[in-house]
């Protein structure tokens, strides 16, 4: 039970509006968005701009209200920037979450999973050289697993970062590694399996490349030097993208790391579709190898990802995942996991979301019944 409580934990941490599936906005790239190329952290004023002209529904502005008095709006606490190089945000979210529902053991929450503020600092033209940084309230997890930053606050992203022009930047700090989709659900055996789930950041330095038709990174890390020694994955990882038929893409990844305790290589392939009208289909398949401190022989791991993404209309968002788990390639039991979800942003600043799931075990020797849970989400940001 506490590694399901674990699990149901990490899932709804996520980093604001780093969602891959805005492909299906035709936003390929995570730059246009975020000053972290690579997703994830603060917005930038374009990124405002998106969430309330485009992502967030017009159903509870008053009808004279055009598109760009919205995104003037879109401001630090509603107003709009009066100066160039200051941008700051605040961030809360929680959520409820059901285990066995209806059953005996059924038990209900309400579990605060995010309050920080950030800070970016921006100079030069087309804001060349950035410092941005968070820091904020942790969730007390029942069960961390071994090396995780037992602190109370703590920041999740402080970097620098430098573009030399439109088609190059170099990134140094604390950051999340560059490898695979960067989705929000981070109980996905995409993330769990490669180790880039929601307390995977780390110090390092990434480099940013892209044109017209394809962009990627490679980074270099050591490890974050709040946890103990023993745990600090140093390594490298990439990723590269490149457009198909004008709208897609098709992606793949690499990453190799050792700590004292771990040794970790890990492959992957990635695509996202776009479906017209904000729709979009996210697909990663790939396999991870560990191996433990005394060097005994690991099996390979093989995980993948399925998810829709359907828009019948500005601010809604219907979901279905499907993620799937084989500890080893070489036996025959494989774990799925899936449901619906339901993500609505009424106005901007304000995310909810509602999602149902349902785990299966496969195996030709045990029989398990399957687990249910939901979990109702509230996310908002100033």
């Amino acid at each position: 039970m506490k590694q399901i409580i674990f699990i149901l934990l990490l899932f709804f941490t996520s980093h604001v509006f780093s969602y891959p599936n805005f492909i299906g906005h035709k936003y390929s790239s995570c730059i246009n968005c975020h000053y972290n190329p690579f997703g994830g952290g603060q917005l930038t004023d374009y990124g405002r701009g998106t969430s309330a002209t485009l992502i967030s529904s017009r159903s509870f502005y008053p009808k004279g209200w055009s598109d760009e008095k919205i995104s003037e709006s879109s401001g630090f606490l509603f107003r709009k920037n009066t100066q160039t190089w200051f941008r700051p945000q605040l961030n809360y979210r929680g959520f409820r979450i059901v285990e066995n529902p209806n059953g005996s053991r059924e038990k209900i929450r309400w579990i605060t999973m995010q309050e920080d503020a950030r800070i970016t600092l921006k100079f030069g033209e087309s804001d060349k050289l950035i410092f941005s940084g968070d820091y904020g309230r942790m969730p007390e997890l029942k069960s961390p697993p071994p090396g995780t930053d037992s602190r109370k606050y703590r920041s999740r992203n402080l970097f620098v970062g430098y573009r030399f022009n439109s088609k190059l930047g170099i990134y140094t700090g604390l950051m999340d590694k560059v490898y695979g989709l960067r989705v929000v659900e981070h109980t996905s055996y995409s993330r769990i399996n490669p180790l880039v789930t929601m307390n995977d950041q780390t110090y390092g330095a990434a480099i940013h490349f892209s044109d017209s038709e394809w962009e990627g990174g490679i980074h270099g890390f050591i490890g974050n030097t709040n946890q103990e020694n023993q745990y600090r994955q140093k390594g490298i990882s990439t990723m590269f993208e490149k457009n198909i038929l004008d709208i897609h893409r098709i992606g793949a990844s690499l990453m190799s790391s050792k700590s004292d305790d771990l040794t970790l290589q890990s492959i992957s392939i990635h695509g996202r579709f776009n479906f017209k009208d904000g729709s979009a289909l996210l697909t990663e398949l790939g396999q991870t190898i560990r191996t433990g401190h005394n060097d005994t022989p690991s099996p390979t791991s093989q995980f993948g990802l399925i998810q829709a993404y359907v828009r019948p209309f500005r601010g809604l968002y219907l979901l279905t995942n499907v993620d799937y788990n084989k500890a080893d390639i070489s036996e025959s039991p494989f774990t799925v996991r899936w449901g619906p979800a339901v993500q609505y942003f009424p106005i901007q600043r304000v995310e909810l979301r509602a999602d149902i799931y349902d785990t299966r075990n496969f195996s030709n020797v045990t029989a398990t019944k399957d687990s249910w849970s939901y979990l109702l989400q509230t996310h908002l940001w100033f």
